[in-house]
This record gives structure tokens, sequence and C-alpha cells, in this order.
């Protein structure tokens, strides 16, 4: 054996070297294996990113009011709601650019753990007419979201299976910048498609292009999701920058002789007493859980997909403040931790920022794609060099 020979032989992995072929593993495998639920997350993330707009869009019928004004009050409109469904009203979205209509959410009767069985009356502003009503569980923009939120497994721990889910992709993104890291060449051949380059170099070029120029939007959305989730996770961290106290929906001591409670017209004005920079959004009346109204507050003039800025919660007898949890109330930690949903949708920064996360959307399916392409490739290269030898 020669010297050259031997030294090869003699040759061992260092813990560098290692390091880098297990995660090259790691990266390649749980990419196969989770990457068809990570296209099915990501594609129905774009969705609803604008499944408002394509909700009205699909049903324009039930969002075209016959005048531009504003003549109902919540109280008639929860009133005029209750006669075309009887059922408990769980929320009340108020009219804006997107849906420029009153949309009346429904509780009905739902299975034990099932997704809660809700409908929605959509009532005409200007004139108190039913546009009319569905099944808004099962229709066809909020099933989608729903396959985002759970996969549909809502009574099969869907929902925290997303959460683990955005784990795992956040782990993907960390073992794709560090192998890049590791083979880097010039910054930008690494992350540009050359061409008149062979298949597999397209393929490889376009996974890490892929990747790379994706990589903070997908840490973003990795990091929002899990804390959507998981927030008692997140809170713990984001407590070592901010404290962080939020309190569940407050109740309030009933009065002793059980006085009249307040009308929705009186909470709506006291919200915006008590809250002028804001303007109404969503108004929730008492349910099992708690007795005061909760009511969502958004600034002026400010995008549709922001659907809120922070909510109050009133006393339902006198209409008194009873916790507020708009930005201007809050450290900056709970901030984060009650704006979690529009840095995952984009929404915090505008119509440019809900674009960036719908085409990031899209990024799980093109390195589901050319990893698979890749992989296939390879297992195809060593058959044949196998079938050689």
């Amino acid at each position: 054996m020669n010297d050259r020979s031997g030294a090869a032989a003699a040759w061992t992995p260092t813990s560098s070297t290692r390091l880098r072929l297990a995660l090259v593993r790691l990266h390649r495998w749980l990419g196969l294996s989770v990457g068809i639920l990570l296209v099915v997350i990501g594609l129905t993330g774009s969705f609803i990113v604008f499944y408002r707009e394509i909700d009205a869009a699909l049903n324009p019928g039930l969002y075209t009011p016959a005048g531009p004004q504003h003549r109902l009050k919540a109280a008639e409109v929860m009133r005029i709601a209750a006669v075309a469904d009887p059922a408990p009203i769980r929320s009340v979205i108020a009219p804006d650019r997107t849906w420029p209509v009153w949309v009346v959410m429904h509780s009905h009767a739902t299975e034990k753990g099932k997704y809660p069985n809700l409908w929605t009356t959509m009532i005409d502003p200007s004139n108190g007419k039913v546009l009319g009503r569905r099944d808004y569980t099962n229709c066809f923009a909020f099933t989608v979201y729903r396959m985002h939120h759970n996969l549909l497994l809502y009574d099969w721990w869907g929902h925290e299976l997303v959460g683990a889910i955005g784990f795992l992709l956040l782990g993907m993104a960390c073992s794709g910048l560090y192998l890049w890291w590791r083979e880097r060449v010039r910054f930008w051949r690494s992350v540009s498609i050359r061409r008149h380059m062979s298949a597999q170099r397209l393929m490889r070029d376009l996974h890490n292009t892929a990747g790379l120029w994706s990589l903070p939007l997908l840490a973003l959305i990795a990091v929002t999701g899990i804390g959507i989730v998981f927030p008692s996770v997140i809170r713990p961290l984001v407590g070592f920058v901010s404290t962080t106290n939020l309190d569940a929906s407050p109740t309030v001591k009933p009065p002793p002789n059980e006085s009249a409670r307040s009308s929705a017209d009186a909470i709506v004005l006291a919200a915006r007493t008590a809250k002028p920079g804001y303007e109404l959004a969503q108004l929730s009346p008492p349910n099992e859980t708690r007795n005061t109204w909760r009511v969502l507050l958004r600034p002026p003039g400010s995008d549709p997909a922001l659907r809120s800025r922070g909510a109050v919660w009133l006393d339902p007898w006198t209409g008194a403040l009873a916790h507020d949890r708009t930005p201007d109330s809050l450290s900056p930690g709970d901030r984060y931790m009650t704006g979690q949903l529009w840095l995952h949708n984009g929404s915090t920064f505008g119509l440019l920022g809900r674009l960036l996360i719908f085409a990031t959307g899209f990024v799980p399916l093109i390195l589901f794609v050319t990893s698979f392409q890749i992989w296939r490739w390879r297992r195809a290269a060593k058959n044949r060099t196998c079938a050689i030898v």
C-alpha cells in the first residue's frame, strides 16, 4: 500500500465534519418526512393572508350593501341577527373596507371535542336587510383557514401538531443556514440561480436561493406561529427583555340587586369614550367564561387586515372599563405577545408585509420539490454505483 492509500485509510472525520454530516442527514430527512405538511401549511397560509378578500370575491351577494350609508347601530344589528338566527351571538364584526357589512357570528350546538359550529348572518348597514346566512365553519375560505390552523384535525391535537411543525421549520432554517455557511463560496454565486447549468445544479441553486432569501421571513413565521400555539413557551423568553403580565379575560362582581344591563350601543359608546383614538372592530357580548363585554379596537383608517390593535373589557351593568389591553397601556413584551398574529400574517407592515408573507408561503413547496428531486438523483446514482460493483 502506498503512502497516499495509507493516509486515506487512516483518515477519520473531525468533530466538525461529523456534525456537518449529521446535520445534512437531519436536514434532508426532516424535509422529506414533514415536507408535505409544511407545503400544506405554507400554501394555506398564503391563502389566508387574503382570505377575507377572497371570501368577499367568492360571495359578492353577502358582502355588497345597497349603499354607503351606515344607519344601523350595534344593538339594532344584534336584534335583526337574533330574529334571523336565534342561536347565541358570539361576536359582531363592524363593517370595514374588506367586509363593508355587519357580520354577526352565532354559536350553534357543537358535538363535544369538535370544532365550534359557527354560523354568520350578514346585515346591510344602510338598510338593515339580511343579506344572507351561512355555515361559516364549513365554508370554503374558513375551511382553508382551519386547514392552516389545525390541519382539520381539531379533535386530534391538530393545533399542537402545527405548533410542533413550527419548531421543525425553525430548526430546518437554522440547520440550512449553518450548512450554507460551511459550504459557501462567493456570496452572490451561492444565493443566485446561474444560467446554462445542468438540471442537478439548477435544483441545488433553486433550493439554496429560495431558502436563503426567505430565511428571515421563514424564521419570523416559525417563531410567531410557535408563540400563537404555545404562548407559555415564548412568554418566558420575551420576559427576559420586557415584562409580560397578560391576564385572562376578566370578570367583574355583579351588583347586589342584579340591575339592568347596559345595551350594546351603550357599551360601544363607553368603549369610544374610554379610547377616543380608536374605531370599533368587533364586539363580543358576555358568555359562559366571562361576564364582561369584549370590544376589539383598531386605529382610524388602518388596513382592515389588521383586524384589531388592542381590546377593552367593559362592565355589563355600568359600562365601566374593567380591563385595558390597548397598546398604550401594555409593556413592549405584552404588545409583542398580543401582536404575534399580525406579524405572522404580515399585516403589521401593511400591504407590502402581506405580499411578502404571501410569497413566502410558496417557499416550502419550492424547497420540498427541489430537495426531493436532488434526493432522487442521488439515490439513482448510488444504485448505479452499487450495480457496477
